[in-house]
């Protein structure tokens, strides 16, 4: 069984989009944010045999959410992708995104979990140095401790300890963080069909009347 885990924080003001809400307001990226999240949930269903949410925080704070719910656990972000995985492998594959990129093709999912049938590990690398996905078909313990999150050395030192190891990168995408990934998602929205990222489109309109 493929299982796809979305990783997101409880939805509390001044704790999520924080870059973004020093430029738009705290309440504004908390609304954006929960965008953010029900867009990302609608484009991953049917993707994979199972989604699960996994919350940094109370999981019950996202109940609205079609979707299966359970925290987060470990110590840093390494440990609680590295416990994503390792929770879920025993059913098969495993990949896990995050909830910053509404416009996320569902075609790239999807081309994740048909690589992960002949690779240990497929990453789809981020414009910012990070990635956007990590999939595993195997524990990969090594990839995750004693990374400095959130820099650009994220991809390159994943990839030199995943020398020697079957794997395989999906094409680039973006995370909406600052004042100037906003400005891109606005852009790129013009270009998308309206039925892509409706909860974002709705909350850019409010924010920008």
């Amino acid at each position: 069984m493929s299982t796809l885990v979305v990783f997101a924080r409880e939805p509390v003001a001044g704790r999520v989009k924080t870059r973004l809400a020093r430029k738009i307001g705290e309440g504004a990226a908390l609304a954006l944010y929960r965008a953010f999240l029900e867009d990302v949930v609608a484009l991953t269903e049917g993707v994979a045999e199972r989604r699960l949410l996994r919350v940094a925080g109370d999981p019950e704070s996202l109940a609205a959410l079609p979707i299966a719910r359970a925290p987060q656990e470990g110590a840093d972000l390494g440990a609680r992708m590295d416990h994503a995985i390792r929770a879920s492998l025993g059913e098969g594959p495993v990949a896990i995104i995050g909830s910053d990129s509404p416009t996320l093709p569902r075609e790239l999912l999807v081309e994740a979990f048909a690589r992960l049938q002949k690779h240990d590990v497929v990453l789809g690398p981020s414009a910012d140095g990070g990635y956007w996905l990590i999939g595993a078909r195997v524990a990969v313990p090594e990839l995750f401790g004693g990374i400095a999150w959130g820099t650009p050395e994220v991809l390159p030192e994943t990839l030199r300890r995943l020398s020697g190891r079957s794997h395989s990168m999906l094409p680039s995408w973006y995370d909406v963080d600052e004042e100037a990934d906003l400005e891109y998602l606005r852009l790129h929205l013009r270009s998308l069909p309206g039925g892509v990222a409706r909860a974002t489109r709705r909350v850019l309109a409010l924010t920008e009347a």
